[in-house]
């Protein structure tokens, strides 16, 4: 090493201590915090974060959203886990769907191979079971309330010009027969064309059963952000637990004095300690979780590069990711991720790829990212779930 040099580890490990050091707490509670009525006690767990000036201005926000949608079992007619392969096969796609922008019909019609129909929906026989973990789709209802203050609610989420109708994120999973959590951050403008009200936010879909629901309010940086966790199982019962992020892109100024420009990585750690809470139920009841959970955090991170700290600090926490991808996602940067943390301690994995970029975007301003999950066979204690290659079924 030439004198007076640091080597890269070193910096971003100091970097992110220095960080850490300026940035507010970043530690959630399951507790309603004082001053908080929002949202209220029922349905799926919440985690907070525990400092009050967070809590002051997401009350505001949460004030101007309608309540999440939970509809845990698929309506689609959808087989088991493919039988023909050991234990059965997943495919876990996250993407920004840029509000209206993104044509998430298409999507799931060309990728996903499947035909929404309802409860008629159906996947084609080669393709796998799927989870959509979608950031930014919009809910159009009227159960978004009037907002008593219009600074409050940001304008409506820019959209590239696409042929066919919007179609929010709710009437799609319905529409096509999938489980569904979401849950909005924010407004979406004022109103729609029509006169009715959206909000926006993120969501998980799936073809299979959701269960252990719930959602984290991220430490406010400039505009609200949530997350949504839920759990989904191979036939054998082996579980992979699903956590689905959107962190800030860039925040003012001030703001950035205040972190020491540490506000996606303020976030980052948040969902971590949220995650521990979650764990550390999980451990408390026992007889309601059959064996500890592999998890697979995946979302927009809003990173400018591979090497951000919040990126490592999150690696560091699940050391099992693939690679990150070396091709953008968002303009040039390497927005979107997916990482990885096995949950049975000692079992055989491979990591046989990293995960792949689709090269259409569907009209939204971000590549889909997807990985292919491989379920272990035999009994929840013979293994974890495993990362496979992600290839695309041949067309008919």
């Amino acid at each position: 090493m030439q004198y007076g040099s640091v080597h890269p580890a070193l910096t971003a490990a100091f970097v992110s201590v220095a960080l850490a050091a300026c940035m507010p707490s970043h530690q959630m509670t399951h507790e309603l915090p004082p001053g908080r009525t929002c949202p209220g006690s029922d349905g799926p767990a919440w985690y907070f974060p525990t400092e009050a000036g967070d809590n002051s201005r997401l009350e505001d926000w949460c004030l101007t959203v309608g309540p999440p949608v939970v509809e845990l079992e698929a309506s689609g007619s959808f087989l088991e886990l493919r039988t023909g392969k050991p234990g059965g096969d997943l495919t876990v796609w996250s993407w920004n769907v840029a509000a209206g922008g993104g044509d998430v019909r298409r999507f799931l019609a060309e990728e996903a191979f499947l035909r929404c129909a309802g409860p008629g929906s159906t996947l084609r026989p080669e393709a796998t079971h799927l989870v959509l973990l979608v950031q930014e789709g919009f809910r159009q209802s009227g159960d978004v309330p009037e907002a008593e203050d219009p600074g409050l609610v940001p304008r409506a989420a820019a959209e590239e010009a696409r042929p066919g109708d919007r179609t929010d994120i709710v009437d799609i999973a319905r529409d096509c027969g999938l489980s569904l959590a979401y849950v909005a951050a924010s407004r979406n403008g004022h109103a729609a064309g029509g006169g009715e009200r959206e909000d926006r936010g993120v969501a998980i879909l799936s073809t299979l059963p959701l269960s252990d629901v719930w959602f984290i309010e991220l430490p406010y940086e400039a505009a609200r952000r949530v997350a949504v966790g839920a759990t989904v199982r191979a036939a054998s019962g082996h579980g992979l637990r699903l956590v689905n992020v959107h962190f800030t892109s860039a925040p003012p100024p001030a703001r950035m004095l205040v972190t020491g420009n540490g506000s996606r990585l303020r976030q980052g750690l948040a969902v971590v300690d949220a995650l521990e809470q979650v764990e550390a139920a999980d451990s408390a009841n026992a007889d309601s979780i059959s064996g500890p959970l592999s998890v697979l955090l995946a979302g927009d991170f809003n990173t400018w590069s591979n090497s951000e700290t919040t990126l490592l600090r999150l690696r560091d926490s699940f050391p099992d990711s693939p690679d990150p991808l070396s091709q953008p996602t968002r303009g040039a940067f390497p927005t979107d991720h997916i990482l990885f943390r096995r949950g049975y301690a000692g079992a055989p994995m491979t990591l046989n790829s990293s995960h792949a970029r689709l090269e259409d975007r569907f009209h939204s301003d971000h590549h889909p990212v997807g990985i292919r999950i491989r379920f272990p066979a035999g009994s929840q204690s013979s293994g974890a779930p495993a990362l496979e290659h992600l290839a695309r079924p041949s067309s008919p």
